[in-house]
């Protein structure tokens, strides 16, 4: 465990020194990776602030609502808060009474420990079902993956992969109650969050057998606790706003909808053609993956990987997939246990030029997921 911490404080350490030289070493002009970003709104001021950083792009939705809530009230780009989950927006505001008032701040710390607490459950979660694999490995595949600067960034990466990572291992160890009460937290966090339940049902019904009398016990209510929380967030909406569907509705306007969306391969730009690249090796590295998950890990595993890509890819763009993905974590425990050490390494060499260059990219106000 102490190894773990030290791995840990290192990462945090490197990654935001590198992050605030990046930030400092520039004089970059606004991003043209989407037609949609304008130089105005975006171009990003040189700045010693290390917490500040830490906010950009997505970050100011969590932050609006963690101070003034959900509301109807459309910016300049007629875009609404209601898309975004609550339960980290929520602890953020909790934290702030701790950070005096600081909500940057306050999202930073929280992310810092929700990194952790993911680090710990995937330690244990391959010490105790992968013996075959050093746990140190896939912690230390997560924390070199391209896009691992969000991790520490205010999004819902960190809590939502610790949530994750529990209920995965709760379930594992046949606590079906835990795995549903994380299940359902990571419900309350994002979207994807309720694709929980599909795993956690297999590994129940592995237990317990793939039969009627599986489905009537009681034994299997707990996992059911899992689509409540997006239920919770939509009756909120139906509610409050008188839209149950509310949310499939406005994310349209965030260019997430089950159609084709042609913005997305607007090439109109440099930088537009490179983005596009990148997601699409994104998407072919995590359909490759996928495939090997389900050959020599889990069928959970990959069960929970196919819905999580299907559901980003339904919306009919490619964009933020690098992100995305980040949380699917068998993708370390895969990479971990590759035997070849010339692949491995090579991986490794990669992986970590791609997070130097996602990293600058975020700091900077760049599109970098």
């Amino acid at each position: 465990m102490k190894k773990l911490v030290i791995i840990f404080l290192l990462w945090v350490l490197i990654i935001n020194v590198f992050a605030l030289f990046a930030l400092n070493r520039f004089n970059l002009k606004a991003d043209t990776a989407y037609n949609w970003i304008s130089p105005e709104s975006f171009h990003q001021e040189q700045s010693w602030n290390l917490v500040s950083l830490h906010a950009r792009w997505d970050s100011s939705w969590y932050l609006d609502i963690a101070q003034n809530g959900y509301s109807m009230k459309e910016n300049q780009w007629g875009l609404y808060n209601i898309v975004f989950f609550p339960l980290f927006p929520f602890l953020i505001k909790l934290a702030a009474f701790l950070t005096a008032g600081n909500f940057v701040l306050a999202g930073w710390f929280l992310n810092i420990v929700f990194l952790f607490l993911a680090l710990f459950y995937l330690f244990k979660l391959v010490k105790e079902f992968h013996p075959e694999i050093n746990p140190y490995l896939p912690v230390l595949f997560l924390l070199i993956f391209p896009t691992a600067f969000f991790l520490n960034a205010i999004y819902t990466e960190s809590l939502f992969l610790f949530l994750s990572l529990a209920a995965f291992y709760h379930a594992l160890k046949k606590k079906f109650l835990y795995a549903g009460i994380f299940g359902f937290l990571a419900s309350l966090t994002r979207v994807t969050g309720v694709l929980l339940f599909i795993p956690v049902i297999w590994e129940y019904l592995k237990e317990n057998g793939f039969k009627i009398k599986s489905f009537l016990s009681l034994k299997i209510l707990p996992i059911f606790l899992i689509p409540l929380g997006t239920l919770g967030f939509f009756s909120y909406h139906y509610l409050r706003f008188g839209n149950f569907f509310l949310f499939f509705e406005v994310e349209k306007n965030w260019g997430r909808a089950f159609t084709l969306q042609k913005g997305h391969f607007d090439f109109f730009s440099n930088p537009s053609v490179v983005n596009f690249c990148f997601d699409a090796l994104f998407i072919i590295f995590i359909l490759a993956v996928i495939i090997l998950v389900f050959k020599k890990l889990r069928v959970s595993y990959g069960l929970y990987m196919v819905a999580t890509v299907a559901i980003a890819l339904s919306s009919g763009t490619f964009m933020s997939i690098g992100r995305y993905i980040l949380t699917l974590f068998p993708i370390y425990i895969l990479l971990a246990s590759i035997k070849n050490q010339t692949v491995k390494q090579t991986w490794i060499f990669i992986s970590i030029l791609f997070l130097a260059m996602y990293t600058i990219l975020f700091a900077n106000n760049y599109w970098a997921g």
